[in-house]
């Protein structure tokens, strides 16, 4: 009896054929799906009342000229989330803390951290400053850190201990 003696690559590209046909039939599969997909979506589309023809069209022409399709340009659908500003007390630096501060980031970030220290906002306001690059003179930072420390300080006895 003879041995053939085979070298591994070969051994494993011969292994792999049948899966490699296997994909190519199953691709084609999809393909045919996806065609199907189409000329039903074509044949009646999908509308909703609270989507506007205008939105629908808008995202298109953005989907066309960026190359990327959007969820609203497949679907038809579009959601709108509203959008609720955090109301802030009145004082010394509040529009300036709104104007400077929400260039960037959002508000509501405020209203998430705990009360600190007027040293920790002081913090906070130069790592924005020095590492983010925030627009924001030395006289403005001292204003929003003595807005922030108004609103979100921490009484000086409790900061003491």
């Amino acid at each position: 009896m003879k041995i053939i003696r085979m070298p591994l690559f070969a051994i494993l590209i011969l292994s792999s054929v049948p899966y490699l046909v296997a994909c190519s039939n199953q691709t084609q599969s999809l393909s045919a799906d996806n065609q199907n997909l189409d000329a039903a979506f074509a044949q009646s589309p999908v509308k909703t009342d609270s989507v506007s023809d205008e939105k629908i069209s808008s995202s298109k022409e953005t989907a066309e000229k960026t190359g990327k399709e959007s969820v609203a340009a497949i679907t038809g659908k579009a959601i709108e989330l509203p959008h609720y500003q955090p109301d802030f007390p009145p004082g010394p630096g509040k529009d300036l803390f709104i104007s400077r501060c929400g260039v960037c980031h959002s508000l509501r970030y405020v209203t998430m951290q705990p009360d600190f220290p007027k040293k920790t906002w002081t913090k906070e306001v130069d790592k924005m400053v020095k590492t983010y690059g925030a627009h924001i003179s030395k006289t403005e930072a001292d204003e929003i850190i003595g807005y922030l420390n108004s609103i979100k300080g921490k009484p000086a006895s409790a900061a003491s201990h």
